[in-house]
């Protein structure tokens, strides 16, 4: 991997492009939550190939990088205080420790409730959440795939994937045909339910087309016609890195 410090002017001034030469055909940009860029190339492309593919996407880097900065800096549930903030379901909610006997979570419209034993163990905090999260994370996940299953999906003669839920740098989810089983992101939890819905819709539709294709979009458009507003406000809206 090299490393490329690219002027992109203001407001993000010199950027810096992990430049990744891999055994592929294609180039591939990305810019991550995180503000991180990384481009894959082929074995075989020049350094000036890369500078000249960069000036001509520099308009649209700095276009990425604003939409995610716009959204961070206030999302992160590492290092766990009373005060600090995060998204669930597509609203902010803070978070706030009480000195209890037990350990469990609650939640209201405005908070998400950490009772402990010892609310100065940081350590402590991240399990309990980190377990409650996943929980949710089940129940919201699973009670959409059933409700979109049978309702569309059923009749296809497809079988009912099972669910996995893993925490995802780069996807909100991913669907494996051969296996029956769809991968949904942890985080997607932050966004709301509409957004969620897309997502389950989105990785079910690959149980009847594998591929992004043109069948495939224009069944997504049927089942749900404003998917595409879901897909910007999800990528928008919300920030991933728990």
């Amino acid at each position: 991997m090299n490393e490329y410090r690219f002027n992109l002017g203001p407001p993000f001034n010199e950027a810096v492009i992990e430049v990744q030469h891999k055994n592929v055909k294609n180039v591939n940009l990305k810019v991550f939550r995180d503000l991180r860029i990384v481009l894959s190339v082929p074995h075989s492309v020049p350094n000036e190939w890369i500078i000249l593919y960069l000036n001509k996407k520099s308009e649209w880097l700095t276009k990425q990088l604003s939409k995610y900065k716009q959204s961070s800096g206030y999302n992160n549930l590492n290092n766990i205080k009373s005060g600090s903030s995060t998204q669930l379901l597509g609203k902010d909610r803070r978070i706030k420790k009480v000195q209890s006997s037990t350990n469990y979570v609650g939640e209201d419209e405005k908070n998400i409730i950490l009772y402990q034993l010892n609310v100065d163990d940081e350590e402590l905090s991240q399990r309990i959440l980190a377990k409650w999260w996943r929980d949710k994370a089940n129940a919201v996940y699973s009670n959409e795939l059933d409700m979109l299953y049978d309702k569309i999906f059923r009749k296809y003669n497809v079988d009912k994937p099972a669910l996995q839920i893993r925490k995802m740098k780069t996807q909100w989810g991913s669907c494996t045909p051969s296996k029956s089983k769809i991968t949904l992101n942890e985080y997607l939890l932050k966004a709301d339910l509409r957004c969620i819905q897309y997502v389950v819709l989105h990785e079910l539709t690959h149980l009847l087309y594998q591929y992004h294709n043109n069948n495939f979009y224009d069944f997504l458009t049927i089942q749900l016609p404003d998917w595409k507003t879901r897909k910007e406000q999800l990528d928008k809206e919300v920030v991933q890195g728990l």
